[in-house]
């Protein structure tokens, strides 16, 4: 597996590998409840741009972006987003995850390894923001992991 890389932009011209990711990923029927339920409550997220760089917002501007990349031959390319916010002061909310199919298809634990690994970094955010507690996980209406100071291990 390629080294990633995290960022909370993209460069603009990666815009089409965004969207395939995002919003055409094969694998969003398997969450298309958990999709519709959090698109109704915090809207519908779209590509942003400023300048050069590019991310994923939703109307309301409340959320957060983290991409994970890796870069072959000098070439970045997205592999996994999540979105997070706070909607709640004890709460971050993980609205969205996608990870790339080539990392989930036949090699499974790849793309469940990546997707753990974009929810630990937002874990490790969570744990530097007073009064975070727990991190619900996307569509998921009830199902959260707790958060603990750095330091003082997973769970």
């Amino acid at each position: 597996m390629k080294p990633i890389e995290l960022s909370a932009k993209l460069p603009a011209a990666l815009q089409p590998d965004l969207e395939a990711l995002f919003f055409f990923n094969p694998h969003q029927p398997k969450s298309r409840e958990g999709i519709i339920a959090t698109v109704a409550k915090m809207g519908t997220p779209v590509i942003m741009q400023s300048g050069d760089s590019v991310w994923i917002g939703v109307p309301s501007g409340n959320t957060q972006c983290l991409f994970a990349c890796e870069t072959q031959d000098n070439k970045q390319r997205p592999v996994g987003v999540v979105l997070y916010s706070r909607p709640d002061p004890s709460v971050i909310w993980i609205s969205h995850l996608a990870i790339d199919p080539d990392r989930v298809g036949g090699r499974q634990e790849q793309g469940i390894g990546l997707g753990c690994f974009l929810v630990e970094k937002v874990r490790e955010i969570a744990c530097r923001i007073k009064g975070v507690t727990r991190i619900q996980l996307p569509y998921q209406r009830d199902r959260f992991l707790p958060v603990r100071p750095l330091g003082r291990g997973l769970l």
